[in-house]
């Protein structure tokens, strides 16, 4: 959730509903307050709530978050809480014999929902239903039973009630008016409940942001910019301006001959069996493990969901920096970046440092970034630039991409895992076994977020050079941090997953992983990429791979518990991965594939 979300749109929408849940219109205008049995009923809501997922108090005050964000997150649960009361009192007849049925009636469905319901849509739905025919009770259905001028059927209907209730049975009408109130407060308790307990969405999987956020964003941003011009210090002039990177793009056809001559696998430079994979890698130069960095908060465009930013290092160099105590995407994308450059296939270098000191950032770096990026208005970066008072972020991890130029047609294009068959040997590309390897690393890794943007075409060199045959691109795997799972850096369901969907015919899929996989099809994996990738990962010890998965930090975030902070255990999980590689097959050879590509087309 964002901070102008949980700290203004959210607070300020739910003492709305507070406010209209007390609003009576009739001949005068009066403001009701909760009875007690309002407030039980809202602990009990509370509590079914905190049960389905639909709200994380933990996620709102931890002791991980400034006293600050555990006050924002408090204000936010007391908005709730009071909200709640208020819906209570609004669909609940204020008094007699109706209001204590009624009472008794939410009682007795808050129980059951709070033992039944387990899961957030169940829970909202559940909860649209149960004040939907409240509100229809009340303002509907009373409301035209009771109202002045009453025809005859009425006059019976009601006369049989009170008859057989002795008179108990009765309700004062509220007024059309408070009807529509009503109705108006319900809706924007339940968009609120939508709001509270969804994460702050990046895109959709086409790339168009979430609409409610869009929405959220704008209203929180409104609020901001009236505080900002009230009482905000005036920093304006020494907040950075980015320095936008000037994309280079290449039309689709000289797009398509880079990708045909693509290389995906070279010879490493440190022979495998001496690779070591607990430490940051060499060329991470003074960005130690047991280091912290000071930096100059730089405003880039922030993309994703990982929370991140761009700082500038003392030397000049400008690196991306991802943090996140409760993150399990850092120590993901740390194991599968070093085991990948180790094999040999391309990959970025992540480097963990202690802390990052991050002078002039503001407040919440990641959501301004957002901000920033969408309305290009530096409101969004208010907070930044005083480059006296630094930042505190720990652990972070330094993200340096593998140098070269990107080729693409347009922004963020990246490749999809089905493009890999125009990989073309004869033109420079890399072989069907090298491919293959590819393939197999990306389902034992289960690297199910593979969208296009989440692979990428470089040339070491310049696309230009690339296009002349100069220098081979290189296709690789980018922002791996949904691995090791699924969803992330899960060892109980990893261990599960098999490499294979079919070990004697060598398939593999990613259908049963989140997006049923994505930009990845089912494929089938030749004998000579099978046996290719076998003979480099049994190079690797129990030794490294103990220290891979210790040194990234996968066994120490704090979200993680119980057998998945032995490194062993994650080492016998690869290693069974591997014996699953090695029983396979054997695979069709690669010209037996080939055969098959071609009688099929």
């Amino acid at each position: 959730m964002s901070p102008l979300r949980e700290s203004f749109l959210l607070p300020c929408l739910f003492l709305t509903v507070g406010l209209l849940g007390g609003l009576r219109i009739g001949p005068e205008v009066r403001l009701e307050p909760p009875p007690l049995v309002t407030l039980v009923l809202a602990m009990l809501l509370i509590s079914a709530l905190v049960r389905s997922g639909t709200i994380r108090p933990d996620r709102l005050m931890n002791q991980q978050r400034t006293p600050l964000e555990n006050l924002s997150g408090l204000v936010l649960l007391l908005a709730l809480f009071g909200a709640s009361a208020q819906i209570f009192n609004l669909v609940t007849p204020s008094d007699g014999l109706l209001h204590l049925l009624v009472s008794v009636f939410f009682f007795v469905q808050l129980l059951t929902t709070l033992t039944a319901v387990r899961d957030r849509p169940s829970m909202l739905r559940s909860l649209a239903v149960l004040f939907g025919c409240a509100f229809v009770l009340r303002f509907v259905a009373l409301e035209a039973l009771y109202s002045p001028g009453r025809g005859l059927m009425k006059r019976v209907m009601t006369a049989i009630m009170e008859g057989i209730t002795l008179g108990a049975l009765d309700y004062s009408p509220v007024g059309t008016i408070t009807g529509y109130v009503a109705f108006l407060a319900l809706g924007l308790y339940l968009v609120g409940l939508l709001l509270v307990g969804s994460e702050t969405p990046s895109s959709d999987r086409s790339g168009l942001p979430a609409v409610r956020e869009r929405s959220g964003a704008l209203v929180a941003s409104g609020v901001i910019l009236l505080m900002i011009a009230g009482c905000s210090s005036n920093n304006s002039e020494r907040m950075p301006t980015a320095s936008p990177t000037a994309d280079t793009f290449v039309s689709p056809a000289e797009r398509d001959r880079a990708l045909a001559s693509a290389i995906v696998w070279s010879a490493p430079d440190v022979p495998l069996r001496e690779a070591v994979l607990g430490n940051n890698p060499p060329e991470a130069g003074a960005l130690g493990a047991g280091h912290a960095i000071s930096c100059r908060f730089v405003p880039n465009e922030a993309s994703g969901t990982t929370p991140k930013f761009y700082c500038e290092l003392p030397d000049g160099e400008v690196v991306k920096v991802k943090y996140g105590r409760n993150n399990p995407e850092l120590a993901a994308e740390v194991a599968a970046t070093r085991l990948l450059a180790a094999l040999g296939f391309g990959a970025d270098t992540m480097v963990r440092v202690t802390a990052v000191h991050c002078y002039g950032c503001p407040p919440y770096p990641f959501q301004a970034l957002r901000c920033y990026t969408r309305t290009g208005s530096t409101i969004c970066l208010a907070g930044s630039g005083n480059y006296d008072r630094s930042v505190f972020f720990e652990p972070a991890v330094i993200e340096r991409r593998l140098e070269g130029a990107r080729i693409e047609s347009f922004k963020n294009q990246g490749w999809a895992w089905y493009e890999l068959d125009r990989i073309d040997p004869a033109r420079g590309g890399s072989p069907r076994h090298h491919v293959d390897a590819l393939r197999l690393m990306a389902s034992i890794l289960a690297h199910w977020d593979n969208k296009s943007e989440n692979q990428r075409l470089i040339c070491a060199a310049s696309a230009a050079a690339c296009q002349s045959s100069l220098t081979a691109p290189v296709a690789l795997m980018q922002d791996l941090g949904a691995t090791f799972g699924p969803t992330k850096l899960d060892l109980t369901n990893w261990r599960r997953m098999n490499v294979w969907q079919d070990p004697r015919a060598c398939r593999v899929s990613m259908k049963h992983l989140p997006y049923q996989g994505a930009t990845f099809p089912e494929v089938q994996i030749s004998e000579e990429g099978r046996r290719f990738l076998l003979t480099l990962l049994e190079q690797l010890s129990p030794i490294q791979m103990r220290e891979l998965f210790a040194g990234s930090g996968a066994t120490s975030y704090d979200a993680v518990a119980g057998e998945s902070r032995d490194p062993g255990a994650w080492s016998e999980a690869f290693f069974d991965k591997v014996r699953q590689v090695r029983e396979a097959g054997p695979c069709p050879t690669e010209s037996a594939l080939q055969r098959s590509q071609a009688a099929s087309q």
